[in-house]
């Protein structure tokens, strides 16, 4: 991200060292006011992968709004309709796809139990056709350089939330219909 933040490095959040203790893969992470990033205003992210070289998430709140016509060749004429999520701006034309699953596509990587991403598809059409309760379909993703996300946890620019993860992807819904409710619904999934 290009300076999400206001020139502010010096000013630490109070709540930094909470958040910094929360912050692993399956977390989500939820945007406050002082992220200036588009991109990200009012997002929860799922933090798929985190580790020294990075992270990696994707953002569970923003719908495409648009048509698969749109998004993929091939689907003109086709009566399938599927919600696609926005999950990052980079490489927004590459598809992720997070399963909730004992039963995860082959060599999908697992970011908690049972909340899988990835695998061997063999089709857009196959990952369209699964179940939209279970499986979600995301274009693009978020991603922070080496000790980038940790320096926008210490200015504040994010909450850290360690939630039951399948049961806030199952109900996922709950992110879209109630924006200003995130912050309180994340914290009902605290573990």
């Amino acid at each position: 991200m290009n300076k999400p933040l206001p020139d502010q490095t010096n000013d630490l959040d109070p709540s930094a060292q909470q958040n910094l203790d929360k912050l692993s893969q399956g977390a989500i992470l939820l945007a406050r006011d002082i992220l200036q990033d588009p991109n990200f205003e009012s997002c929860a992210v799922l933090i798929c992968l985190y580790s020294k070289e990075g992270s990696y998430g994707l953002v569970l709140n923003r719908p495409s709004h648009m048509p698969l016509s749109e998004i993929f060749d091939g689907f003109n004429g086709l009566d399938l309709k599927r919600e696609i999520f926005i999950g990052g701006p980079v490489q927004q034309e590459q598809l992720q796809i997070v399963q909730v699953t004992d039963e995860p596509m082959e060599g999908a990587f697992t970011v908690k139990p049972r909340v899988h991403m990835g695998g061997k598809w063999e089709s857009i059409i196959q990952m369209v056709e699964t179940d939209p309760l279970t499986t979600r379909l995301f274009l693009g993703y978020s991603g922070w350089g080496p000790g980038q996300l940790e320096e926008e946890i210490r200015v504040g620019a994010w909450d850290v939330y360690k939630v039951d993860l399948e049961k806030l992807l199952l109900d996922a819904p709950r992110l879209l219909s109630e924006p200003d409710k995130i912050a309180s619904f994340l914290e009902s999934l605290s573990s």
